[in-house]
C-alpha cells in the first residue's frame, strides 16, 4: 500500500512538472506572438516608409533629420530581428530544460528578447512615421513625432540595458 503511493506521488510531480512547462511555454509564446506581430508591423512600416521617402526631394531641408531616423529605423530593425530570434531560440529550449528552474530561466530569458524585439520594433515604426509626415507635408506632426522618437529611443535602450541584466545575471547564477 506504501509501495502504490509513493509510485502515485511520483506520477502526480511528472503531471505536474509537465503542466508547468507546457504553462511556461505557454507564457513564452504569448511574448513571442507580441513580439513577432510588433515586428511584422514594423516590416509593413518600412515598405511604407520606403515609397514616403521617394516622394521626398533630395534638396528637401528634412533630410537631416531624416536621415537620423533612418539611422535609428535601421539600427533598431537588426535588434528587433535579431531579439525576436533569440527569444525563439530561448523558448525552444523550455521544454528539454533539464530542470523547472532552467525552465524558467529560458522563459525569462525568452520574455527579455521579446521585450527588446517589440521595443525596437516600435522605434522602427515611429521613425517611419517621421519620413511619412514629411512625405506628406504634415509639418505640425513632425515635432510631436520627434518627442515620441526620442521616447522610444530611450525606453527601447532601457528595455536593452534590462535585458543585458537579465542575461548577465543568468549567465553567473550557472557559473558557480
Amino acid at each position: 500500500m506504501v509501495v502504490a503511493g509513493l509510485g502515485f506521488g511520483g506520477v502526480l510531480n511528472v503531471v505536474a512538472a509537465q503542466q508547468s512547462v507546457d504553462q511556461l511555454v505557454a507564457e513564452a509564446n504569448k511574448s513571442i506572438a507580441a513580439a513577432e506581430a510588433a515586428v511584422e508591423e514594423a516590416r509593413a512600416a518600412i515598405e511604407s516608409g520606403k515609397q514616403g521617402l521617394a516622394m521626398i526631394p533630395a534638396d528637401s531641408p528634412a533630410m537631416e533629420e531624416i536621415a537620423e531616423m533612418l539611422k535609428a529605423v535601421k539600427e533598431n530593425w537588426v535588434v528587433a530581428v535579431s531579439a525576436l530570434d533569440g527569444a525563439k531560440s530561448s523558448a525552444s529550449k523550455i521544454p528539454s530544460a533539464s530542470s523547472p528552474e532552467i525552465a524558467k530561466d529560458y522563459k525569462l530569458l525568452t520574455t527579455v528578447n521579446a521585450g527588446v524585439a517589440l521595443s525596437g520594433a516600435k522605434v522602427v515604426q515611429t521613425g517611419i512615421l517621421y519620413v511619412d509626415a514629411v512625405a506628406n507635408n504634415k509639418a505640425e506632426a513632425l515635432g510631436i513625432i520627434k518627442v515620441a522618437m526620442q521616447d522610444s529611443l530611450e525606453a527601447a535602450s532601457q528595455v536593452q540595458f534590462n535585458y543585458e541584466r537579465v542575461k548577465k545575471f543568468i549567465a553567473e547564477k550557472y557559473s558557480k
